[in-house]
């Protein structure tokens, strides 16, 4: 109960003799991790950041060794840095918590460093909350590097199904997004799609879409194709050969956009094609099942976003409104010689993007 840390004040005499050796800090790394389990079982988590803070300033790599007493002196790598961790965010200390972390380069069990369930759960309610702590900060890039070192995303822990880290996942895509913090959010995005952990399909829209509008066209269209093949938006087979598209209401201009390139590249051969000029492309602004009761200005709306798609292209698209169908949708024609150019500009890394 007193208010001093003796074993910073005997670490410190220990390196100062100018005999000491790596054996006596390996042996001051010992003792230490004995008193942090201490300070942890007892909650004392001012003490044992101290003891923590000691050894980081002396450069004692604890987290390469076993406790010198008691039941630590068993305890997996996995308990030790848990232990650690947990003091520094206790007492504050996000980045010291990363720190012990990334020491033990993160490691949960290996044959080496055995660890039993309760361990690995700990570490994944630690990590949670890390991770929490970082995105309350808008600390993206930080809470990436923590969620990708959950259990589950190691060899010792292929077992554990990930789709349940989709909701955490989820939550630092949006606040990438939210952010426009471009960089993390591909790195989030490409890391959810290699590990199969579901991407809310709002978000992968959201993500395109600013991506887009922010002229990152390369990565807008590496996610749509990604986007096409979840089942965000409604299959493109079956129409594009036939000269139709229908494009969701829904859609945002710049997923509009791409939906028509791929329209184009679909039909090149026959818009490059000799007499193509009597073809008509059609374009269909379709109302969803689920906005049968959508509003006129909803709607209208939906119309000046397909008007801008044709204007933000390059070259610029024309579009020639021709009827309203059966079903209350626009219909409008895609302009000949306008798709013609788009082709003859852009066909060469277009063919290369869209020819699924």
């Amino acid at each position: 109960e007193r208010p001093g840390v003796p074993f910073c004040e005997f670490a410190e005499a220990v390196i100062k003799n100018p005999q000491h050796n790596e054996a006596d800090k390996d042996f001051l790394g010992r003792i230490g991790i004995s008193i942090i389990y201490s300070y942890h079982t007892i909650q004392q988590w001012s003490k044992g950041r101290k003891v923590l803070d000691k050894l980081h300033e002396l450069q004692v790599h604890f987290t390469n060794l076993k406790g010198l007493i008691g039941p630590e002196r068993l305890a997996s790598k996995c308990q030790i840095v848990n232990a650690a961790a947990e003091i520094f965010l206790k007492s504050g200390s996000l980045d010291g918590a990363t720190w012990v972390l990334r020491e033990s380069e993160w490691i949960i069990n290996t044959p080496l460093w055995p660890c039993d369930r309760m361990d690995v759960l700990n570490r994944h309610n630690l990590l949670c909350s890390i991770a929490c702590e970082y995105l309350t900060k808008n600390l993206c890039k930080q809470a990436f590097e923590v969620l990708q070192n959950l259990p589950g995303f190691q060899n010792c822990c292929d077992s554990l199904d990930v789709s349940q880290y989709s909701l955490l996942f989820n939550k630092l895509l949006d606040a990438c997004i939210e952010n426009k913090n471009f960089g993390v959010s591909s790195s989030v995005t490409d890391f959810m799609l290699s590990k199969n952990i579901p991407i809310d399909f709002t978000l992968i829209r959201g993500l395109i879409t600013a991506l887009g509008r922010s002229s990152l066209w390369l990565k807008a269209r590496t996610y749509y194709k990604s986007a096409l093949s979840l089942g965000c938006y409604p299959p493109l087979k079956g129409n594009l050969y036939r000269k139709l598209l229908l494009i969701p209401s829904y859609m945002s201009e710049i997923e509009m956009l791409l939906a028509i390139e791929i329209f184009l590249v679909s039909n090149a051969s026959n818009i490059q094609s000799p007499g193509a000029t009597s073809q008509t492309l059609q374009i269909v602004l379709k109302r969803s099942e689920e906005q049968k009761a959508q509003s006129k200005e909803d709607y209208q709306a939906a119309v000046e976003r397909l008007i801008q798609a044709a204007h933000i292209s390059n070259p610029k698209l024309s579009l020639k409104h021709m009827t309203m169908n059966v079903n209350m949708e626009q219909v409008y024609s895609l302009e000949h010689n306008s798709a013609l150019k788009w082709l003859k500009e852009n066909m060469k890394w277009a063919g290369k993007v869209w020819l699924f």
